[in-house]
């Protein structure tokens, strides 16, 4: 009896967590800087969904790591950035608004899923400066997108913390850093 409920606990823990996850990466050089295409899934849940409706400002976080791959030690971390971004949608004027916290342009869409498929398109994103690679090593970029629980309102933080539709964060992906 105790394995089955372990076993659902671990099913719903998965479906929780499946509505964010990486599809696709891959990294080009151009002009002595290192660019990533991304695709990500976004997908919000209706908990999400109502909340940001009712005004409430969601924050998305992606995390980008560059690692030397090393065969005995640990990967050694040669760049790791946080792009943040914040969604919230006006109702006054039905528009949904993201925000890019880390350069403070925000651009303005009619629908939901207009806004998403935006936030979910990385394009020519500026990652790493090409003297900061040796070209006899190997190296990978992480990425993991989340909902940012802490940036929300503080009444509906411990909400959220007991949520599974709050729960959101993609697995790690994994692609190499290419010239």
């Amino acid at each position: 009896m105790l394995w089955l409920l372990s076993a659902a606990c671990v099913l719903f823990s998965v479906s929780a967590h499946a509505e964010f996850f990486i599809k696709h990466a891959n990294t080009f050089l151009k002009n002595d800087v290192y660019h990533l295409n991304a695709q990500l899934n976004n997908k919000l849940t209706p908990e999400v969904i109502e909340a940001l409706n009712s005004g409430v400002a969601i924050t998305l976080e992606l995390a980008i790591d560059v690692r030397r791959v090393r065969s005995f030690w640990w990967d050694n971390q040669i760049a790791s950035l946080r792009q943040r971004y914040q969604l919230r949608y006006y109702p006054l004027n039905q528009q949904y608004v993201v925000l890019y916290l880390n350069t403070g342009i925000q651009e303005t869409f009619l629908t939901l899923n207009a806004a998403l498929s935006s936030l979910g398109n990385l394009k020519d994103f500026p990652l790493l400066d090409k003297t900061l690679i040796q070209e006899e090593n190997h190296y990978q970029v992480y990425l993991q997108l989340r909902l940012d629980i802490e940036a929300l309102p503080a009444p509906l933080r411990p909400i959220a913390y007991f949520s599974s539709g709050w729960l959101l964060d993609s697995e790690w992906f994994i692609c190499d850093l290419t010239p």
